[in-house]
């Protein structure tokens, strides 16, 4: 305890120390995790203990849109391939300027592929905490409950985890469990080299959950399914017709499909990938320049669309799809172009405490 404040005295601290580790990379933050796991020698005994004492407790977001929420450690080990973006709150952006456009007070979030919840208590603060709901699908079970954890540690009520995967229709399947779940997918959507173990699971139907009553239906809805994105969209395909809600969500290699079904709807749709420089969400080499909307994020001006139609994009990108006509909604996705929603959401919206 003495060394702890005499080190705090010198400004060095747990959240420091942690914010210097992301320095190193995620490849080489898994690496080290294992060698830490295995503890091979001195020093893997040597960064067992560090990172035995940093991965416990709390970690909170410093900044942004999610500035002040806090995540449990136990779920959210320095390896996590979102640990870096969360601890500076700066995971996926375009994502949470979207959310802010499109996710005002008494509305309702559907968070598909909820990970470990960032999105999901983002959406529940932009929902308001007493009129607002958030329903998080996720169907790897320690990220069910993490969600579970982190809404509890953030005094967060108006979310209800719902542990299964979301699929064309009601039934069976079976889930690729990741050593990181961020990765998790089911298993008809290709192999993951990093699988652990393979899991039956449920599967749910948006449309299934909404005739029977057991679902609010959606102002804004976030697919992030690892592939399975076109099979969502057909078993929620009454609920986008009926409801009209804004839709992001992460594609891959399914841009062609995902316009034309998205159009059939009668949605336009924004890039939210255009301008990134780098990753797996970075633009297209040749993309012309884009222009930056009124909340800061970048919309392209056109050229994704062509890609996107001929289905060459090759990576993840995210895209925003919304109703053309009559409705509050629009539609995202990544690897797509449009013109972005005029209204911002109207109403007071409670932001995490600091």
């Amino acid at each position: 305890m003495r060394l702890r404040r005499r080190l705090a005295v010198l400004g060095f601290n747990r959240s420091l120390v942690l914010r210097v580790l992301i320095r190193f990379g995620h490849p080489k933050l898994r690496e080290l995790r294992a060698r830490a796991v295995g503890r091979r020698g001195m020093s893997g005994l040597a960064l067992g203990v560090l990172l035995g004492r940093l991965e416990r407790g709390v970690l909170r977001v410093p900044q942004g849109h999610a500035g002040g929420l806090a995540f449990d450690m136990r779920y959210l080990p320095v390896s996590h391939a979102h640990f870096g973006s969360i601890a500076f709150g700066n995971l996926e952006t375009a994502v949470q300027e979207a959310m802010v456009r499109h996710l005002g007070d008494g509305g309702v979030f559907y968070d598909i592929g909820a990970n470990i919840g960032f999105f999901t208590l983002l959406g529940a603060h932009l929902a308001g905490l007493q009129r607002g709901h958030v329903y998080a699908f996720e169907a790897a079970p320690d990220n069910a409950e993490a969600i579970r954890s982190n809404a509890a540690l953030n005094g967060i009520s108006s979310v209800t985890v719902i542990a299964k995967a979301v699929a064309a229709s009601s039934g069976r399947g079976r889930l690729q469990v990741v050593d990181d779940q961020s990765w998790s997918k089911l298993e008809n959507y290709g192999e993951h080299p990093y699988t652990e173990q393979v899991i039956d699971v449920e599967l749910v139907a948006i449309d299934d959950l909404i005739a029977a009553g057991e679902l609010r239906p959606p102002t804004l809805v976030k697919i992030d399914v690892e592939g399975a994105e076109l099979a969502v969209l057909e078993g929620m395909s009454s609920t986008i017709d009926a409801y009209r809600p804004a839709i992001i969500c992460e594609l891959h290699d399914t841009h062609t499909e995902f316009v034309a079904a998205i159009r059939a709807h009668g949605y336009r749709l924004v890039n939210l990938d255009s301008g990134r420089a780098g990753g797996r969400e970075r633009a297209r080499a040749g993309a012309p320049a884009a222009r930056r909307g009124r909340l800061g994020h970048q919309l392209s001006t056109g050229c994704s669309r062509s890609r996107c139609r001929s289905g060459q994009s090759g990576a993840a990108c995210t895209s925003l799809g919304l109703p053309r006509t009559g409705s509050r909604g629009t539609a995202c996705s990544r690897g797509s172009s449009a013109t972005p929603a005029r209204s911002r959401p109207s109403g007071g919206r409670s932001r995490p405490s600091r």
